[in-house]
């Protein structure tokens, strides 16, 4: 028997009551001083906190600067030049992109607006001047392809400008017309992937 400020007490009593009160202090300091209270988390195991993470989501074993960004990230779209090397210089092969066309059209389909999507995201990260090559299959009189395949690269222009506020003077327009074909004009899978227009970065 214990006696606490005049009061008699059990000792089994006294003893789950110090235990509680124990367990009640260190609970209160680990919510004081945790490291998610405290801005110390790090989900993407990178070694810089949370609060102070500008990329949450750093790949395991990336090496990131003073605020989590990876140093060397990937490159995210690579051009061919129209001297024929490729950029970023980094870049071993051109990223397939382009923008396919119907049979007779100018027009740019919804199906093809993840190609601009990915030029406007090279321009956004890197200067220069893209030259917008326009194609089209070997069906049709040769003056009329030759004017489609301008057309066709003037609609990707049109959106580029007027839909991602690109000043014009980013862009060049050339129409090759069906001269130069990258699959079988006899087949009609081999025509759709040459009614296209590509892009080519220029250099100087």
């Amino acid at each position: 028997m214990w006696t606490i400020y005049g009061l008699a007490v059990e000792q089994d009593l006294l003893v789950t009551v110090m235990k509680n009160l124990c367990s009640f202090i260190l609970l209160t300091v680990w919510a004081l001083y945790s490291p998610v209270t405290l801005g110390w988390s790090d989900m993407d195991k990178d070694g810089v906190p949370d609060l102070k993470d500008a990329c949450p989501n750093t790949v395991v074993g990336s090496v990131v600067d003073a605020v989590g960004c990876n140093k060397n990230p990937a490159v995210s779209v690579c051009l061919q030049t129209v001297d024929g090397s490729f950029y970023p210089e980094q870049c071993q092969k051109a990223t397939r992109l382009a923008v396919y066309f119907a049979f007779s059209s100018s027009e740019v389909s919804f199906s093809q607006w993840q190609s601009l999507a990915d030029i406007k995201r090279f321009l956004s990260e890197n200067n220069g001047k893209i030259c917008l090559e326009g194609h089209t299959d070997a069906i049709g009189e040769v003056g009329f392809n030759q004017q489609l395949s301008v057309d066709r690269a003037l609609s990707v222009e049109k959106i580029l400008v007027e839909d991602y506020g690109f000043s014009p003077t980013r862009f060049s327009i050339v129409g090759h017309g069906s001269e130069q074909p990258i699959a079988d004009n006899q087949v009609e899978a081999g025509r759709a992937l040459n009614r296209r227009v590509e892009f080519l970065l220029e250099t100087n």
